[in-house]
């Protein structure tokens, strides 16, 4: 993560945000109200990742049918650390 000063990013404002839409961490320092981290917040975000591919696991694990139903009494009260 690299600091700048509050001068340095005035004059590099275009910069800065380009490193940080990047994804690299800039922050700006300024001695009146301390450290603020420039993030990529919003749609820009999601351009910058690649798409997610759905069902990338499916067949190469296997879900026991147990997982799916509901909890007993008991195992709700140890889940919930009281006696049943």
């Amino acid at each position: 993560m690299e600091d700048v000063s509050v001068a340095h990013a005035k004059e590099r404002l275009e910069e800065l945000v380009a490193r940080a839409a990047r994804g690299e961490d800039v922050s700006i320092v300024d001695p009146k109200v301390g450290k603020v981290k420039l993030t990529l917040v919003g749609n820009g975000a999601t351009r910058l990742r690649k798409p997610r591919r759905l069902g990338l696991l499916e067949g190469k694990m296997k879900v026991p049918a147990r997982l799916l139903e509901p909890m007993t009494r008991e195992e709700l009260a140890e889940w919930y650390g009281r006696e049943p």
